[in-house]
């Protein structure tokens, strides 16, 4: 029965692969057909009577060519041409943009066979899918002309998909809108909709507007394109930011920079020049952000840098410790420990975010003089739960609530020959309205520092000296080179 379903299929103007994939064999070695159809004795049909038809050298009524060697030839010379060749990946998965005239001449195949041969089809017609024979059979020979491996879809990272074009596809497909009342101006590009518009047609119906046998095409496939992709990469490290009037990221009101740089640009700048990655392609993310007059500093605040479709994706260290030397040269901000990460990491920075300590140190100054018996108020005081409504200069672009936060730990000291100064040290929970415990933020905050001594209080400066979260990993290297740049300061 197989040998009758592949040489009818032979005869309705099918290709080897095409004739083979009806057979309902998951075992098909698609890479080498012709051993496959030996072992099954496919050569002869059940009577023994030899076959003398010459292979056809048409395009193949289901897979328009596709899988024929002329147009898989076509396509992977297309590919070693493409974009390909600017990744350095070590491996790839491929996929097919098929035109959906395929999907029709299928159906018609299905419902052919389904009529003729039914005692082989009993439960129904479960060919191998054209896209997974595509597959098989293209694979190894990519591999072998670019010289990487292949690798399976849901594990790689770098994609090939090539979409291809069938000159008369639209003609093709027009039958479908004649099989559905519903259709009228519709979208027939959608294979999903073609689906089900076969799925919920009657056969009679589609036999009456698609005649047997399918028409043989006259025109193979080309291939319209090559999309090359490859999954966003990370790269993590800290940041510190040394002056008080420089935002994390653009600072943009009314669609103008309100600051020539940024924390983000300072990077981005720098990895544009040094690995030649377009900004477009750069996302910035960290674990929180200070104020653009707050400064960042000891080993600083760690954040990540996702890179969009990357053509590089290797980096040694040597690279890393070179871009940071680069970066550092701005002496506005200092990058270290920069390394590449899993995106399975990322969820630590927003972890971070809920469950972090910061430590702070304030100047502070009280409308009257301040007394050591103030400053011991504050050092006894102990742990502190505020209550902090959201301070009235991000009320704009942040929702009105009450959040309450924990002080963990203070230290006050008097600054010397300053009688309205005094330092204050903080470790806080994330999240804190630092400045606004300071100053009470006109009694949005309680207690505040003010309730606690008796005076009124401003903030005068205010520094991130520490963010709690062991993360990204610290690279020795980049420490060494961070402490000789602060002792040349």
């Amino acid at each position: 029965m197989e040998g009758k379903i592949y040489h009818y299929l032979l005869d309705q103007g099918c290709c080897k692969y095409c004739g083979l994939r009806y057979l309902q064999d998951r075992n098909i070695d698609f890479k080498n057909v012709n051993q496959y159809i030996e072992k099954k004795n496919l050569s002869t049909i059940d009577t023994e009577e030899p076959v003398v038809k010459q292979p056809k050298s048409n395009p193949c009524c289901l897979c328009l060519g596709l899988l024929q060697n002329c147009v898989i030839d076509d396509t992977v010379d297309r590919i070693v041409v493409s974009e390909v060749q600017k990744y350095d990946t070590k491996v790839f998965t491929c996929s097919i943009s098929i035109p959906p005239a395929a999907i029709v001449r299928e159906h018609a195949m299905r419902l052919d066979l389904r009529q003729k041969f039914a005692e082989f089809y009993l439960d129904d017609i479960e060919e191998i899918p054209l896209n997974k024979a595509w597959k098989l059979i293209i694979k190894d020979k990519i591999s072998e002309k670019l010289g990487i491996a292949f690798e399976n879809s849901d594990i790689c990272n770098f994609s090939i998909n090539v979409v291809m074009d069938y000159a008369d596809n639209d003609q093709e497909i027009r039958i479908v809108k004649q099989l559905s009342e519903k259709i009228k101006n519709g979208d027939l590009s959608s294979r999903k909709a073609i689906l089900s518009i076969l799925s919920n047609c009657m056969s009679e119906k589609f036999h009456d507007i698609v005649k047997d046998p399918l028409v043989i095409p006259s025109v193979y496939l080309t291939c319209r394109r090559i999309d090359c992709k490859h999954n966003s990469i990370y790269i993590a490290g800290r940041y510190c930011k040394f002056s008080r009037e420089l935002s994390q990221s653009p600072w943009i009101v009314d669609g103008i920079k309100a600051m020539d740089t940024s924390v983000e640009e300072l990077i981005f700048e720098q990895i544009n020049k040094v690995f030649s990655i377009p900004l477009t392609n750069l996302k910035f993310s960290s674990s929180g952000r200070e104020d653009c007059d707050v400064r960042c500093l000891g080993k600083g605040r760690p954040f990540y840098i996702e890179i969009l479709d990357p053509k590089k994706t290797l980096f040694t260290d040597d690279e890393f410790r070179k871009l940071e030397s680069d970066i550092n040269k701005s002496r506005l901000i200092e990058v270290r420990d920069l390394q590449s990460v899993q995106r399975s990491e990322l969820g630590k920075i927003k972890e971070g975010e809920q469950l972090k300590t910061k430590e702070y140190i304030a100047l502070c100054l009280t409308k009257d003089t301040i007394t050591q018996e103030q400053i011991d108020k504050i050092n006894n005081y102990g742990k502190i739960t505020l209550e902090q409504k959201t301070p009235v200069r991000v009320l704009h672009r942040r929702p009105l609530a009450v959040r309450k936060k924990n002080v963990l730990r203070m230290e006050a000291r008097l600054v010397p020959d300053k009688t309205k100064l005094f330092e204050l040290l903080l470790e806080t929970e994330a999240g804190t309205y630092v400045k606004e415990f300071v100053h009470g933020d006109f009694g949005r905050t309680k207690p505040s520092i003010g309730d606690i001594i008796g005076d009124a209080v401003d903030i005068i400066a205010l520094d991130v000296i520490a963010i709690h979260l062991d993360w990204p990993k610290e690279i020795k290297a980049s420490n060494e080179m961070y402490i000789e740049h602060a002792s040349n300061e």
